[in-house]
C-alpha cells in the first residue's frame, strides 16, 4: 500500500500535465500506468499543433454552452502556446517548431468556410488570417489547393520525446511515477479512494482518471460507463527518409504543419531529421485489415503526387520508402 494526496491512472498527455500541475503546487501526486509513458495515442500520434477543433467553431461552441463554452474557445486559442510554453521549458529543441499551421482547401467551395472560420478566431482574438491560392502555393510548394487559413500559433512536436521530457520532469520534481502498473479498480471508503493494481493498492485523497480511450485496455470494470463512450478510430503514419535540401526547400519549403479540409484529412509535417511524416485515417478497429499494404502504397502515392512537381519526382515521397 503506498498514500499519495492525488493518484493520477494514465501517463499520457493528460494525466502528466495534471502531474506537473500539482507537483507545482506542492501537492504529492503518483502516476500509475499500464505501459509505459507514451505508448499510447500521446505518444503515437501525427504531431500536428492545432489550436481549434476540426468541426466546431467559436460561436457554436459559445452557442451551445454559454460561459463554459467561452472559457473552453478561450483554453483552444491559447492552446498552441501553452503547448510550446511547455516544449521550451523542457528543452525540446528542434523536436518542437511554431512555425504555424495551414488548413488549406481541397475545393473552391471550401474556402468559404475557411473564411467563416477565420473572422471567428479573430473575433475571439487568435492569430488567425486568410490566405489565397498563390500564397498556399508558395507555403506548401503545391499548386494542389485553393488558399486555406493559416495559424500563426500552431506548428508541429514529436508527441513522444514531449511525453517523456513531460514524464521525466513530473520525476525530477518528486511525482511518482510506476509503470507496467495497469489499475484494475476503484473504491470510495474512509474519505479516500483505493485503487488495486496486480502489484498492490494506492490509497489517495483524490482521483484523476486520465485513461481516455484505453479506460478499458486493462480492465473493464475500471469505469465501464466512460469507456461505453468512446469509439477508438486508428490511423497511420509514414514517414520519407531524410530529404535532400533541395527538395525539402520546396515541399512545405516554410516547415510549417498542414492539414486540409478534407473529412479523411491530407496532412504533413517534417521532423527533426527532414522527415516528411504523413498519414491518414485508418479504422475504427485496433488491428491492420487485410489489404492495408497495398491501400497505403495507393493512399501515400496519392497525397505524394501532390507534390511531385516540386520534389522532381523523388522516390522519397512517393510513399515506396
Amino acid at each position: 500500500m503506498i498514500e499519495t494526496d492525488v493518484l493520477v491512472i494514465g501517463a499520457g498527455f493528460t494525466g502528466l500535465s495534471a502531474a506537473l500541475k500539482l507537483r507545482h503546487e506542492g501537492v504529492s501526486v503518483s502516476i500509475v500506468e499500464a505501459g509505459q509513458p507514451g505508448a499510447g495515442a500521446s505518444g503515437r500520434n501525427s504531431g500536428l499543433v492545432i489550436p481549434m477543433l476540426s468541426r466546431s467553431d467559436p460561436d457554436d461552441i459559445v452557442q451551445r454552452y454559454g460561459a463554459s463554452g467561452e472559457r473552453f474557445v478561450a483554453l483552444l486559442r491559447d492552446c498552441a502556446d501553452d503547448l510550446f510554453a511547455t516544449a521550451t521549458a523542457l528543452r525540446l529543441g528542434k523536436q518542437a517548431e511554431q512555425n504555424g499551421w495551414l488548413q488549406p482547401a481541397h475545393t473552391p467551395g471550401r474556402m468559404a468556410l475557411i473564411a467563416q472560420r477565420a473572422a471567428q478566431w479573430s473575433k475571439w482574438g487568435a492569430a488567425v488570417e486568410v490566405v489565397d491560392r498563390l500564397e498556399a502555393r508558395d507555403m506548401l510548394g503545391s499548386e494542389m489547393w485553393f488558399g486555406g487559413l493559416l495559424c500563426r500559433s500552431g506548428g508541429a512536436v514529436n508527441p513522444l520525446a514531449l511525453v517523456q521530457a513531460m514524464a521525466e520532469e513530473v520525476r525530477r520534481i518528486g511525482g511518482n511515477i510506476y509503470a507496467q502498473t495497469p489499475a484494475l479498480s476503484f473504491t470510495r471508503r474512509a474519505n479516500a479512494w483505493q485503487v488495486a493494481t496486480p502489484l498492490g493498492e494506492v490509497r489517495a485523497r483524490s482521483l484523476i482518471i486520465a485513461t481516455n480511450a484505453y479506460t478499458a485496455a486493462a480492465s473493464k470494470a475500471l469505469l465501464p460507463g466512460v469507456a461505453r463512450e468512446i469509439v477508438p478510430v486508428t490511423s497511420w503514419l509514414a514517414a520519407t527518409d531524410p530529404l535532400p535540401e533541395a527538395i525539402r526547400c520546396s515541399v512545405l519549403p516554410t516547415r510549417l504543419a498542414m492539414s486540409d479540409t478534407r473529412g479523411d484529412l491530407h496532412f504533413a509535417r517534417y521532423d527533426v531529421n527532414d522527415r516528411l511524416i504523413s498519414g491518414g485515417r485508418s479504422s475504427i478497429r485496433s488491428t491492420v485489415q487485410p489489404g492495408f499494404e497495398s491501400w497505403f502504397n495507393s493512399g501515400s502515392r496519392g497525397f505524394g503526387r501532390k507534390f511531385a512537381a516540386s520534389a522532381s519526382g523523388s522516390s522519397g515521397m512517393d510513399g515506396s520508402e
